[in-house]
């Protein structure tokens, strides 16, 4: 049923079906359950907006263009780290460079700079540690061209700021435009949960271009 209903039939020439089914089931199963959720959420606010003035309606709209607005960047960087994490074992492996000492090195530095980081994000401003996290991963996904061990422990050590940036300042920043342009608190938990969904659904994504892009242009591929 799977094959003849797959809109992408290639797909199965390319890679094996016990790899493409659970993603295919698993697309589905969330679809449906994302479709069951808002179909819910609607009802309930169908009901609640039949209550609301219209300067209520007109602040709702305005929340919601702020919330999908920050989902959109949030989405984009995110599937930005997703796709250069999921080739990194296999192209230093064909670099032939000692991985287990550039992950170790990744990860140190990601808790290491973790710890205090967050701080300066407050105080220099959370605009500027997203603009410096961008600016971060082009030189990182630079510097992942070069097949050299001391480039790409540089890359790793920034990798490890670029990561705690990610998981601080983009976070903070829609926290604090959020409370500035006076949304109800409450609101802020509703576009976390859209958050989560979204990284999930870009991990998944991002998986499946980064294989696709590596089947094309080799391990190097997903950093291109």
């Amino acid at each position: 049923l799977l094959s003849m209903a797959s809109p992408l039939p290639w797909i199965y020439s390319r890679w094996p079906k016990w790899a493409v089914n659970p993603v295919v089931y698993s697309v589905m199963v969330c679809g449906l359950v994302f479709w069951a959720q808002s179909h819910m959420k609607k009802k309930g606010s169908d009901e609640k907006s039949a209550k609301k003035s219209k300067k209520e309606t007109a602040r709702d709209a305005e929340f919601r263009a702020f919330q999908w607005q920050w989902l959109a960047v949030y989405m984009l960087t995110m599937l930005a780290d997703w796709l250069q994490g999921t080739h990194m074992y296999t192209l230093y492996s064909s670099y032939e460079q000692p991985v287990g000492t550039l992950y170790a090195v990744g990860f140190t530095s990601s808790a290491v700079f973790g710890t205090f980081l967050g701080l300066y994000v407050d105080k220099y401003g959370r605009r500027l540690g997203c603009i410096t996290f961008c600016v971060l991963e082009l030189i990182i996904n630079s510097l992942e061209h070069v097949n050299n061990f001391h480039l790409l422990i540089l890359g790793r050590i920034l990798g490890g700021l670029s990561t705690s940036l990610l998981f601080t300042a983009f976070e903070s920043w829609m926290v604090s435009e959020h409370r500035k342009r006076g949304f109800p608190e409450e609101d802020i938990a509703g576009t976390f949960a859209l958050a989560q969904m979204a990284n999930g659904a870009m991990a998944v994504l991002a998986g499946l271009l980064a294989q696709i892009s590596a089947d094309i242009m080799g391990d190097i591929g997903p950093f291109q």
